[in-house]
């Protein structure tokens, strides 16, 4: 009885203990399998399957590697995140220029040696914009503005400013840009390019970067500016008269009146540069009627 007992501790399975043990068996076909799996795969190579999706994983793995490295650049940063506003105006140049130089004299003559006019979808896109562009800047100045002003309390005229002031300059800068390609694709198909022509294209061109500037550079600070007026005029109980100033106390502080004189520059600003682009619409508006 007592062999028994000693003959099943051995093979493991006389005491609890044997639920910890791997009997020598199993360790041997455990280990048997093992080679066979190594000799199978040294024998076999890869499928093509399996070689094309390791190359694709490691072509990922280095691109994603790669745009991590870059979007840790300082290049990276200042490009989109810092100062996209430099992407914007380096673009909008290279389009300036692009415009003023002369179309291909073979692609805008045909067969016969005959300028080709330009197609009616170019005229309609041309006249649409510019003429969109002037209404815009017609019913912001003397429309809208006069309007709000006369008849709002200044911070909530000043409210309704930061709404517009953005999406006026960004509709105008981008009604500047399609008339003025949309113009040079007329001059190229009609193979005019002389004074007149490169006027109105230099006349166009800094409307277009004028409206430009001002939104990416003059309209934040603008903002930012209004932004910290109204509050401080809030907090000192003033800014809710109609259709003119009254700072009360606040004449007084010399912190409020040095954000409020960097306000008037900044808004006269904005307010030439808005006149000056009318004046190019409409030198463009007297040229289009000649």
């Amino acid at each position: 009885m007592c062999g028994t007992a000693i003959h099943k501790s051995e093979q493991g399975h006389g005491h609890p203990q044997h639920l910890f043990r791997v009997p020598a068996a199993h360790a041997a076909a455990y280990e048997f399998l093992v080679k066979e799996n190594k000799a199978h795969s040294t024998t076999n190579p890869k499928k093509p399957d399996d070689v094309l999706t390791a190359f694709a994983r490691n072509i990922f793995g280095k691109c994603s590697s790669f745009i991590g490295e870059l979007k840790k650049s300082p290049a990276y940063k200042v490009l989109f995140f810092t100062q996209p506003a430099h992407v914007i105006m380096a673009l909008a140049v290279i389009l300036v220029a692009a415009s003023m130089l002369p179309g291909d004299m073979k692609k805008a003559s045909n067969a016969n040696g005959e300028s080709v006019k330009p197609r009616t979808f170019v005229n309609f896109v041309y006249l649409a914009a510019f003429c969109t562009h002037v209404g815009a800047q017609f019913w912001m100045t003397f429309i809208s503005g006069l309007s709000l002003y006369f008849n709002l309390a200044r911070h909530a005229f000043g409210d309704v400013q930061k709404i517009l002031f953005p999406k006026y300059f960004s509709l105008n800068s981008l009604l500047s840009a399609i008339t003025l390609i949309q113009f040079g694709k007329m001059h190229v198909a009609a193979n005019v390019w002389d004074v007149h022509t490169y006027l109105q294209l230099f006349v166009l061109s800094l409307c277009f970067l004028l409206e430009l500037m001002i939104r990416l550079y003059v309209v934040p600070p603008l903002l930012r500016l209004i932004t910290v007026k109204t509050a401080i005029e809030k907090s000192a109980g003033v800014g809710n008269e109609v259709g003119h100033y009254d700072l009360g106390p606040l004449v007084d502080c010399p912190h409020y009146m040095a954000i409020h004189k960097a306000f008037r520059q900044v808004h006269l600003f904005v307010g030439i540069g808005n006149v000056v682009t009318m004046m190019c619409t409409a030198f463009h508006l007297a040229y289009i009627a000649a």
